[in-house]
C-alpha cells in the first residue's frame, strides 16, 4: 500500500473536520471517532489495516452513541473531539505508556464534554478545528514519512514544538474558515 493510500483518508477526514466540523453533527462525530481509533491505533505501531479498522469501529461506534442518545449529540460530539485532542496531546506529550492514555484521553474527552455543554458552537468550531488539524498533520506525516515524521511521533523537543506551532496555526485557519462560513450563511438566510 502506497504511503498516498495510507494518508489520504485521513487528510481526507482531517480536512473536513478541520474545515467544516461544526456544520454537521452527523458529520463530525463519525469523522472525529475515526480520528480518535486512528490516532490511538497509531501510538502501538499497528499496521494500516488494523489501524484502518479501529478506525471504522471507532467511527462506527461514535455514530451510533450519538443516534443513540440524540438529545446528548452535543455533550456527546465534545467528548469525541475531546479524545482526538486528548490523543493528540498524548502523542506529542509521551506516546509510549498505555497507562497514561488510559487516563488522560477521557479526562479530556469529559473536559471536551463539559465545555461543549456549556459553550456550545463555540467550542464545536474550535475543537472541530484542533481535531481535524490534528488529524490532517498526522496524515502529512504518513504521506511524507522520512521528512515530517515529527508530525506523527516528535522524538525531540524541536519537532514537539514544530508539532505544536503546525497544530496550532492549522486549527487557527480552520476556526477562522469555519467563523466565516457561519456569518456567510447567516447574511444568506437574513436577505
Amino acid at each position: 500500500m502506497t504511503t498516498l493510500t495510507a494518508a489520504l483518508p485521513f487528510l481526507l477526514a482531517g480536512l473536513v473536520l478541520c474545515f467544516l466540523g461544526a456544520r454537521s453533527m452527523k458529520l463530525a462525530v463519525p469523522l472525529a471517532g475515526f480520528g480518535c481509533g486512528w490516532l490511538l491505533s497509531e501510538t502501538s505501531d499497528a499496521s494500516l489495516t488494523t489501524g484502518f479498522i479501529v478506525s471504522l469501529a471507532a467511527a462506527l461506534a461514535a455514530y451510533l452513541m450519538a443516534m443513540l442518545l440524540s438529545r446528548f449529540l452535543l455533550l456527546i460530539a465534545g467528548g469525541i473531539v475531546g479524545a482526538v485532542i486528548g490523543a493528540k496531546l498524548f502523542v506529542v506529550l509521551d506516546g509510549d505508556s498505555w497507562a497514561l492514555a488510559v487516563i488522560a484521553v477521557p479526562c479530556i474527552a469529559v473536559v471536551g464534554a463539559l465545555l461543549a455543554e456549556w459553550q456550545h458552537r463555540r467550542f464545536l468550531v474550535w475543537s472541530t478545528a484542533l481535531a481535524g488539524a490534528a488529524l490532517v498533520l498526522s496524515g502529512i506525516a504518513r504521506l511524507w514519512p522520512d521528512s515530517a515524521h515529527h508530525l506523527r511521533h516528535p522524538d525531540r523537543t524541536v519537532g514537539a514544538v514544530v508539532l505544536v506551532v503546525a497544530w496550532a496555526a492549522l486549527a487557527w485557519w480552520g476556526h477562522a474558515v469555519q467563523l466565516h462560513g457561519s456569518r456567510r450563511d447567516a447574511v444568506s438566510r437574513s436577505g
